[in-house]
């Protein structure tokens, strides 16, 4: 009797522990205005961003083609020189905002910081041409929470002086390389790549938005 008491009782104290784990798994996969009461969800703020996107997207364009295109090139070896982009679409789907927090207390007054949850999982697609070979980028995935600052504050319009952004932790990214055949197996493209695109991400995190 006494042994099928204790028996009976750590069942259930197995099964509180495995229905705890569950309630934390799923509680990991939820967006951080639900999770944390001082994190607002902006709904109207990625309605904004909707319709600012084809408008992104053709920055992207320009920047890609201005900057990542020669930053490349200057990263990889000789033989990769001739890395160019021959597509580059952002798609339709825009990135979006999980959740926004403001800070409103052990903050100077001079300014006004901002932390997002910053997703995007779009259909971006992207065609490059190289040392003859030709591949393509489809299937990115990208998430981290950026942390925006708005300084100096100003007593006359426009009231910001600057806005600088950095995330707040290395951003997780993932992507899809397609058509590439033999492309993938040159020496050293691929990690070259890879590296670029952290380098990128880190160049980031000291980047300077406004003005």
């Amino acid at each position: 009797m006494w042994r099928q008491r204790e028996k009976r009782l750590l069942g259930l104290r197995q099964a509180a522990l495995r229905e705890r784990e569950v309630i934390l798994a799923q509680l990991q996969d939820l967006p951080a205005w639900v999770q944390f009461p001082d994190t607002e969800r902006v709904e109207w703020l990625n309605k904004v961003i909707l319709q600012l996107w084809p408008y992104i997207t053709e920055y992207s364009k320009y920047f890609m083609r201005e900057y990542i295109e020669p930053e490349v090139k200057s990263q990889l070896p000789a033989i990769f020189r001739s890395f160019k982009f021959t597509k580059m679409d952002m798609g339709d789907i825009p990135c979006r905002v999980g959740g926004i927090k403001v800070y409103t207390h052990n903050v100077g007054r001079d300014r006004i910081i901002v932390d997002m949850d910053i997703a995007y999982a779009g259909d971006a697609d992207f065609d490059v041409s190289v040392a003859g070979f030709t591949g393509g980028l489809n299937q990115l995935q990208f998430s981290g929470k950026l942390r925006a600052i708005l300084k100096p504050l100003l007593p006359y319009p426009p009231m910001v002086g600057g806005i600088s952004g950095f995330f707040l932790e290395k951003p997780k990214i993932d992507f899809n390389l397609t058509g590439m055949g033999e492309f993938v197996e040159l020496p050293g493209l691929l990690n070259a790549v890879r590296a670029i695109i952290d380098s990128q991400v880190d160049d980031f995190n000291i980047c300077s938005l406004l003005p």
